[in-house]
């Protein structure tokens, strides 16, 4: 299966880098959850609970689950 997206440049030139961005974006955001899970539960950091929790909140915000990428 093959998908195509168009642009209208320059106007939509945001929309665009987002979308090539977004699986390093995506990584980033994996990333900082899992350092954040590794603080609290490895290094007994339970101030750091409250910081993921904001992360999730925002990621169930927009819609975008972490655990749907393999």
């Amino acid at each position: 299966m093959k998908a195509t997206m168009e642009f209208d440049l320059p106007e939509e030139r945001n929309e665009l880098i987002g979308s090539i961005k977004s699986m390093s974006l995506f990584s980033v955001i994996w990333s900082m959850d899992q350092w954040l899970r590794g603080k609290i539960k490895y290094d007994n950091r339970e101030e750091f609970e409250e910081v993921r929790n904001q992360l999730r909140d925002l990621l169930n915000t927009y819609e975008v689950n972490l655990d749907e990428f393999e």
